[in-house]
Formats: C-alpha cells, structure tokens, sequence
C-alpha cells in the first residue's frame, strides 16, 4: 500500500520559494481549495513529475521542463526547480527528489539542455542506486496505470471509449486496466510454461532423431518445429507491430480530438479575415467616392446665390416652353381644322359641313391667330438657358449632402462590421493560442488514414500467419502420435510423457488465466455497480455490466441498456470503475482527482464527495470553491476529511499554499 505523507516545492509553476503539504500519515481524504489559474493542475503534474519525469499538458503531450520554472524566480535569477515527495510503501519509507538545475558554465538558460536532471530515492534514508531506484518506482507506482491514480475531468471521459471494441484508446485502457489487476503475472506465467512445452517438444524430437527407428519422424519433427518457430517470430513480430500501430492510432486519434478544433477555427479564420479583406476594400472604396464629393464642398458658400439664378432661369425657361407649347397646340388645332375640311364633316358632332363653312374656316385658319411659334434665335436662347440650369443644379449642395450622408451611413455599417471581424479574430487566434501548436491539424488525418491502412494490413498478416501455425501445428501433432506409437526406447518414452504433461499443464493454466480473468471481471462488475448505486441518483439505473475491455453500461431497471448516457453519466461511471479496480488491485495507492464535479449536479457532487473514503485509502482532491460546497464537504465527509488547503494568489506568477 502505496502512501504520501508530505510534498515539498521549490519554484515549480506558479509556486514560487520553497511550500509544503503535510498530508500526515493517517487515511482519509485531503481537499485543496483553489481558483482556477491558480495551480491546481500544476498539483497534479508536480506529483507526475516526482514520479516519472513528465510534465503533461492538454492531448497528453508533454511540456518543455524549462518553462515549468516560476517565472518571479528565474527574473530574480533562480533558476530552475525542484520536487520531493515522501511516501510509505508497505510501511517503509521512501524520500524521492527529483531537480532540475542549471550546468555548470551556463550563466542564463534559455533551453531544456541548458538545465540537467538529478534524481534521489532515498529507503528508510539510505541512497539507492540508479538500478534499486527504477525498481523500485516501477514497482510501487508504474506509469502505464498512473491514468488510475491521477485524473482530471477531461481524462474521465477516456473511459467511455472502452465500451467501443474498435477503439484503440479502448485498447490502451484495458491494458493498463489489466495491469493494475495483476493480470500481466499471470499471462507471464503462461509465456514461460508455453517456451518450456516447446522446449520439450525440441528435446523429444532430438531423442527421436537418436534412435534409428524413429530418426525419420525426429528429422521430420525437427524440420516442422523449425518452420513453426519460424512462423511464431513473424506472428510475435506482426503482433508487437500491431500494438505499436494502435498506440499510434490512439495517440493520433487523441491529437485529432485537438486537430480537429484546430481546423475548424482556422476555417473559420480565413473566413473571417475574407470578410474582413472584403470589409476593408469596400470601406476605401466608400472613402474615395467621400474625397471626390468633398472636392466640390467650397460650392456651399455659393448655395444661396446658386438658388436665386435657378430661380430667375426657372422663370425665363418658363417664358419660352409656355410660348413653344401654345404654339405647338395652335397648330395642333389648325391641322385638325383642315383635315374636317377637306372630309367635309365636323370629327366631334359628325355633321355634315357646308362649302360655305369649309371657305370661311380655310380663310380664317390662314390669319394671323396669336400663337407664333418660337424664332431661331428663341430656340437657341432656350436651348442655352437649359444647359445653364443643368449645370447650377448640378451645383446643389442640398443634394450633394444627401449623397454624403448616405455613404458614411454604408461607412459607418463597414466600420462596425470590421470591428466585428477583428474581434472574432482575435478571439480565434486566442483559442488557437491555447491549443498550441496547429500546424499538424492539416496533416494529422492524412496520417491517420495511413495508419489505418497499416493497421489493416498488419491484421490480415496476422490472420494469415496464425491460419499456417494452426496448419503446421496440427502435422506436428500428427508427428508427435505416429512417434509415440513407434516409441520404444526408455529415453523417447521419458521424453514423451515430459512433453505431454507440458502440454497438460499449458491447457490447464490456460483454462486458469481464462477463469481469472472472467472472475476478475465479474467482480469489477460487482463493485463498481455498488458504488454506481451509491452515488447514483436515478433509481431506475440498477446496475452497471461489464464487456470485454472493462468498459461498463447502465443497466435499467428493465434490463435493458443504456445505450445514450449524459456526460454527467459517464462522469459518475468511470470513478465508479475507478473506485471498483482500487479494490480489487493488487497494487494500491492514493487517488489523486483534479475539478472531478464539473459536469455533475449539486445532488451528484454531494453522493460522490461521500463516496470518496471508499475510492481509496487515501484521496487528494483539488477543487476550486463553487465546484462543491465547502461546509457541505465538511460535513459530509465528517472525520475522514484530514486535511484542508488553499491556494491564494499572491501575484501572477506566484501562488502560496497555506494550510486551512
């Protein structure tokens, strides 16, 4: 039983000088208070450091060490930082110091190679070696499980893809979930019964080739378990190939959990900075047709005087269209006259017209009737008088206003729509900042695919190998028959019944391995569904069911699935996994959760905060004050909470940790 009694830091992240945690050596639960940006999941990698050497950020990626040194400090000229962790295991006492120090001749590091790394682990205050060390963190605390003992909200949600078979982040889990089961000792144990059954094999086949009567059937013997051998390295080696490729897989399929965020908001990047180019040619456009208009401003000076001549022009025109007009009417009337005249009926009463009449009207028509029309020289004093009142009209500051107005209201509405896509912009980029590095978000999936490709590949030369082990493995089993029946010679018949009680004790530590497994699963099952049960506040969800990978449904209380689960839900069954494989893990220690509640509601925060002492012997957990109520903690958790801190902020980049 793994157990962490203090941490001490030295200018790691925000903690700035030398802070401890006194966690005592008693069992309980320990709660760190802190508001977000203050540190709390640099807590949580201050202990990953201690233990592997790593620093992790967001997509499981690992951080560059130098940047991990508080930023007051290394302007002060202290540089770098430094981690002990004390521990028991099994009641003996570990002191672990991990540092990270400038070399000797560097004045100012600006790298990770200006700094180098010292590591001590110290038993019951005695140094250990480098090789006693690795053993021992390895044994104690090995990182392919330390997703079971430290977790964040985000890598909960992990658990999920074990109810996928496909998914290769399913895979890793299980594995890691087999290991800290205990699995891995026995799967070893039958590795080596398997290598000593073909070794037997090989010696019964060497015997055979001694003896004159059966030295046909050893050569044949020996000739298959050659080839067999063959075959099993091409297998063991597309296997270790396949595993690496879906670790490949999941880590690809992690990055493009990031990618793909990435790509979307660099899409939307180009949109908006489209829009935005847009936006700022229109706007200069606006602004040239403004300078052009502007040009004529100083005619607002002579606005009063352009208005009387327009007047006065208005009149003279008015002169010579109205005398244009009568006489155009005039003779309008006149041709009508004529046309009567000569039909010799009146067009309006249809009466007959005499001679006498149409004589009369003739003469008269040809007398002078007062609607002359216009002379030559009128027409063109007319025609002179327009153009000069197109040209005082175009003069017309009223409407040259007008037409301003209306394009610095089109400017206004560019302005405004600019200011909108540099503001999304720059929230873009700040998202994109966060994310890091975005380049591969172009490339990821192609490499993706390619994987897959792999992947595929590998699997059907898997299949293919495994289909001719099965073939070469059955004519050495016909071998093996026909020798036994041959088999006369003592040493033969030794070599045969070592061979087969080989055999024997394979099968049954085969059928062992299986029925630990499906026992160990079941009571996974079992205790996860007890804890589910406790912290659920759905009455209908009865139970929890298990599948292959360890990953876990709800069961209604009708029996059937739940196939659609909130990410409430799925928060509330991976600690229940958790909680279930602390209980049945040959290998235990603290659990360490960094903002568990985010996703839950006030009831959920409550059942899982009383939960925790059944989680693990010892729980850390890191919140911030609104995610839980603090008196609520306190007093749900009654005397298994044995120790309180706060994280309060000094400065930016320096947060202290003082005991509550």
């Amino acid at each position: 039983m793994l157990h962490f009694s203090e941490l001490i830091i030295e200018n790691f992240g925000p903690y700035k000088g030398i802070q401890e945690i006194d966690f005592t050596s008693k069992n309980g639960v320990n709660i760190i208070w802190g508001n977000n940006g203050l540190g709390k999941t640099t807590l949580l990698n201050v202990f990953r450091y201690a233990l592997f050497g790593r620093v992790q950020g967001r997509g499981n990626k690992s951080h560059s060490l130098k940047q991990i040194a508080n930023w007051e400090s290394y302007d002060e000229g202290k540089y770098g930082f430094k981690v002990t962790l004390k521990m028991y295991n099994d009641g003996v006492r570990y002191d672990l110091t991990r540092q990270f120090t400038v070399k000797e001749g560097v004045s100012q590091p600006e790298k990770d190679n200006d700094y180098k790394e010292d590591i001590f682990l110290k038993k019951e205050g005695t140094i250990l070696s480098q090789d006693e060390r690795k053993h021992v963190l390895n044994s104690i605390m090995p990182e392919q499980v330390s997703r079971f003992f430290l977790f964040d909200g985000e890598l909960l949600q992990e658990y999920e893809d074990l109810l996928s078979e496909e998914s290769s982040i399913g895979i890793k889990i299980k594995d890691a979930i087999e290991r800290i089961l205990g699995v891995p000792v026995l799967t070893n144990g039958l590795a080596d019964i398997t290598t000593a059954e073909k070794e037997f094999s090989a010696r019964l086949s060497k015997v055979a080739q001694k003896n004159n009567d059966t030295q046909l059937l050893g050569n044949l013997l020996v000739d298959k378990q050659s080839e067999l051998k063959t075959h099993e390295e091409e297998l063991e080696t597309l296997k270790t190939t396949l595993k690496e490729l879906n670790v490949e897989k999941a880590n690809l399929e992690e990055e493009m959990k990031q990618t793909d965020r990435a790509r979307e908001l660099l899409n939307e990047k180009r949109i908006q900075e489209d829009i935005e180019s847009r936006k700022k040619e229109a706007l200069s456009s606006k602004k040239a047709e403004i300078k052009m208009l502007t040009k004529n401003a100083w005619q607002g000076m002579l606005n009063n005087r352009i208005k009387l001549a327009l007047e006065k022009l208005e009149e003279e025109i008015n002169v010579y269209e109205e005398k244009k007009t009568k006489h155009a009417v005039s003779e309008q009337i006149i041709d009508q006259i004529h046309k009567a005249c000569e039909q010799g009926e009146c067009p309006i009463c249809e009466q007959e017209i005499s001679e006498l009449l149409r004589q009369t009207l003739k003469s008269k028509t040809k007398a002078d009737i007062g609607f002359e029309g216009l002379s030559d020289e009128e027409k063109n004093k007319l025609i002179q008088l327009q153009g000069r009142r197109s040209q005082l009209r175009e003069l017309n500051v009223d409407e040259l206003k007008q037409q301003v107005k209306s394009i610095e209201d089109s400017i206004s509405d560019i302005t405004v729509d600019i200011s909108d896509a540099e503001q999304r912009l720059s929230d873009i980029n700040k998202s994109l900042n966060k994310l890091g590095d975005t380049s591969r978000a172009e490339t990821v999936s192609g490499d993706y695919a390619k994987c897959l490709e792999k992947i595929n590949n590998t699997k059907n030369g898997i299949d293919s190998t495994a289909d001719i082990i099965t073939k070469v493995t059955g004519e050495i089993k016909n071998l093996e028959d026909k020798l036994k029946k041959q088999a006369t010679d003592d040493e033969l018949i030794k070599a045969e019944e070592i061979r087969d009680l080989s055999g024997k004790i394979k099968q049954i530590f085969e059928k062992g391995v299986d029925l630990y497994r499906e026992r160990l699963k079941q009571k996974v099952e079992e205790d996860a569904s007890d804890i589910f049960t406790k912290i659920s506040n759905q009455t209908e969800y009865t139970s929890l069911t298990i599948n292959e990978h360890y990953g876990l449904s709800i069961v209604h209380e009708t029996g059937r699935i739940v196939e659609i689960r909130s990410a409430g839900y799925e928060h509330i069954v991976a600690l229940s996994l958790i909680g279930a494989l602390h209980k049945n893990a040959p290998l235990q220690g603290p659990i360490i959760m960094d903002s568990p509640f985010g996703r839950l509601d006030p009831d959920h925060k409550r059942k899982i905060t009383s939960a925790l002492p059944s989680l693990a012997e010892q729980v850390i957990l890191l919140v911030y004050s609104g995610e839980i109520d603090e008196q609520l903690a306190r007093r749900t958790l009654g005397g298994d909470l044995i120790n309180e801190y706060v994280l309060t902020s000094i400065s930016a980049f320096n947060t202290q940790i003082t005991k509550f």
